[in-house]
């Protein structure tokens, strides 16, 4: 029924076009009965111009209670839907901005620098509905490395796990997503073979219906070629 209702509420536009259609066809042969009907001389002529009006009345009638059911259920009943049975669309992510590990002119890999601890904010972190179990703050991660936690607030959406450099304001750059509440369990992947080498900042996001999220549990990390 839920389904039902918000595919009403996303297309009253071309039902109520659709009835409008409908309803003007059987108003236009009401009226040709009834003129039929007053210019019969002889009564069987009058009697079949009578049903035929009746017949097309009653569709006119079923085609009025259905533009007012529509617009009573599209106005009133839907948007009285609770948010957490609406369908959230889940952000679409993408690799395509990350780099390709940083070389040196001769080839080699550039070394990351010694990890600044502190600059993150891990305050987040203390939800136990919307944590980071791996990596652990501080650690130093190469090649595929496994993201596991907790996604699990009220009215949960999507989580999404992200990165940036440490101590920076770029813009965070989303790694992957989900929809499915997770807890104390694989989230996902992270290739950092994609990202140079060097620290940085990578935080959970945990969001919900009403597109509110608690702050991030977000940790240090650092990032080495790998072998």
């Amino acid at each position: 029924m839920t389904e039902i209702l918000i595919w009403i509420e996303s297309h009253q536009t071309w039902m109520y076009l659709l009835l409008g259609l409908v309803g003007l066809f059987y108003l236009r042969l009401a009226l040709r009965w009834f003129a039929e009907m007053r210019k019969a001389i002889f009564s069987l002529v009058r009697e079949r111009a009578l049903g035929g009006l009746r017949r097309a009345g009653a569709m006119l009638a079923l085609v009025v209670a259905a533009l007012i059911g529509i617009f009573l259920l599209a106005n009133f009943v839907g948007p009285a839907l609770p948010l957490s049975a609406r369908p959230t669309a889940l952000p679409t992510v993408s690799l395509l901005a990350t780099g390709s590990p940083a070389r040196a002119e001769d080839g080699e890999f550039v070394a990351a620098s010694p990890l600044a601890v502190g600059t993150s904010d891990a305050a987040g972190c203390a939800n136990t509905l919307a944590t980071l179990r791996m990596p652990e703050a501080g650690e130093t991660l190469s090649g595929v490395v496994d993201i596991e936690g907790t996604a699990n607030i009220e009215n949960f959406a999507f989580y999404k796990y992200e990165f940036r450099p440490a101590s920076s304001d770029q813009v965070w750059q989303a790694v992957s997503a989900g929809t499915t509440p997770v807890v104390d369990d694989l989230l996902g992947t992270w290739d950092t073979s994609l990202v140079p080498a060097g620290e940085y900042a990578f935080r959970l996001v945990v969001t919900d219906t009403s597109g509110n999220a608690p702050l991030p549990c977000e940790i240090q990390v650092r990032i080495v070629p790998s072998d």
